[in-house]
């Protein structure tokens, strides 16, 4: 039986369009600070997560778009970028269990740049039209866990008071549909709505029931590609990993592939969410 992701994803359509409706204030009422515009892709090097809804309903978009030459090009680029973010990922990890200061390691993978895969040759998003919220509000002031947060273009100025938007909001709404879809579906996983992984791991995901816990044996599986990637053409994985009691949510690839122990693994902030650089 196909799962039915319409109810979630036009929740996720109408966050969307709240999300934009913001934006478009600012460019009415502040538009000589917002220097977003065509060309511009400054935020296609930013570092971000994606919420389980908007990783879902994004892939279904790009499943939709992309097919032959051009999708395989974009595959490589997404497997590309989730190896350079797993190696910030585990130096992030490692930085922090030396004791280096939290701000000190958030600044740095702030300035840290990704190129999305999603980019195209003339520097041009290629889902444009379904780009992730964390894009459609980058150019305007943003707060993340009340610290705050614009793109390093923009004419708004550190130390000045501007109408600011709290993504804790935004991330709260999503979490909550993703919770929704999660008990929709009868998903084994109980925390598989607060699920956060990068928009490069999202597009290649197959979300298909064995994936989300939806009947039979909840498995947490390792995509060929990536095992290979880890250990080599032609490996195979040593045991079958099998969520206890269905319980856990599937781990990301990079996170799946760990060498580290398990108790290194759920402290590694494999789910961080991270936006621009910050002023």
């Amino acid at each position: 039986m196909a799962l039915d992701f319409t109810e979630y994803f036009q929740n996720y359509e109408a966050v969307v369009a709240e999300v934009d409706a913001v934006f478009k204030k600012f460019e009415n009422e502040m538009g000589d600070l917002v220097k977003c515009g065509k060309g511009c892709s400054d935020c296609c090097y930013a570092l971000f997560d994606v919420t389980l809804v908007e990783g879902m309903y994004i892939n279904a978009k790009f499943n939709e778009k992309f097919s032959g030459l051009e999708r395989s090009q974009i595959l490589s680029r997404a497997d590309a970028a989730d190896r350079q973010i797993h190696k910030l990922k585990r130096k992030v990890f490692k930085a922090s269990q030396a004791g280096q200061p939290t701000n000190e390691i958030l600044m740095e993978v702030a300035r840290a740049r990704v190129r999305c895969p999603l980019l195209d040759e003339n520097d041009l998003c290629s889902i444009y039209e379904n780009r992730p919220i964390t894009c459609r509000l980058y150019g305007v002031p943003t707060s993340i866990g009340g610290e705050a947060h614009t793109c390093n273009k923009a004419g708004f100025k550190g130390g000045e008071k501007y109408p600011t938007v709290n993504m804790d909001i935004v991330l709260d709404k999503l979490l909550g549909i993703g919770n929704d879809l999660q008990k929709g579906i009868g998903s084994r996983f109980k925390e598989l709505g607060e699920m956060l992984l990068p928009l490069s791991m999202a597009i290649v995901t197959d979300y298909d029931e064995e994936y989300l816990g939806v009947g039979g044996e909840a498995k947490l599986v390792i995509p060929k590609e990536h095992l290979e990637r880890e250990l080599g053409v032609g490996a195979e994985p040593a045991h079958e990993v099998v969520a206890p009691d269905a319980e856990e949510a599937p781990k990301s690839a990079a996170c799946a592939s760990c060498t580290e122990s398990k108790s290194s693994c759920e402290s590694c902030g494999e789910s961080i969410v991270l936006g621009g650089g910050k002023k």
